[in-house]
């Protein structure tokens, strides 16, 4: 009993002293106008994206960075019963951004993917797919908007 109090009050002592900081807390300190050139494949997850870059702009900013990106979506079947149907499905999602600012480019891609069982009735399972489809764009535009961030533009 002794010993989890002093563990806890150490742990307690050490992580207030070290200016302890969530990872992601600063995700929304960023100062630039993001602009969407052009995108290209899956229509519905590209519009997904470029609404979740909308909201976060910062239209305000003197920096504007220029955006292109391609999407490929598949939705594969992941597993089968001894019967032959179908009891899983896998949706990848892979997205390559063209970064552009002041005459310089940068390329990178972020792939996301999801697994899930098939439903009995379609109408549920149409809704899930697009309510996965919504995580998958917005993770999408977090991972962007992160790398915005941290890349050094010289």
């Amino acid at each position: 009993m002794l010993k989890k109090r002093i563990l806890i009050t150490l742990i307690l002592i050490l992580l207030n002293n070290c200016e302890y900081k969530p990872i992601y807390s600063s995700q929304n300190n960023y100062d630039f106008n993001i602009r969407i050139e052009n995108f290209d494949g899956d229509q519905n997850i590209n519009n997904l994206i470029a609404n979740n870059l909308k909201k976060n702009n910062k239209d305000k900013s003197n920096e504007i960075i220029n955006i292109s990106f391609k999407t490929k979506y598949s939705k594969d079947i992941l597993a089968k019963d001894s019967a032959g149907t179908i009891t899983d499905y896998q949706i990848n999602v892979t997205t390559t951004f063209t970064i552009q600012k002041n005459n310089k480019s940068e390329n990178f891609k972020v792939f996301e993917k999801f697994n899930f069982k098939k439903m009995s009735d379609k109408y549920e399972e149409k809704n899930y797919e697009q309510n996965i489809n919504r995580n998958l764009a917005r993770s999408i535009s977090q991972k962007l908007i992160l790398r915005l961030a941290a890349i050094k533009w010289f």
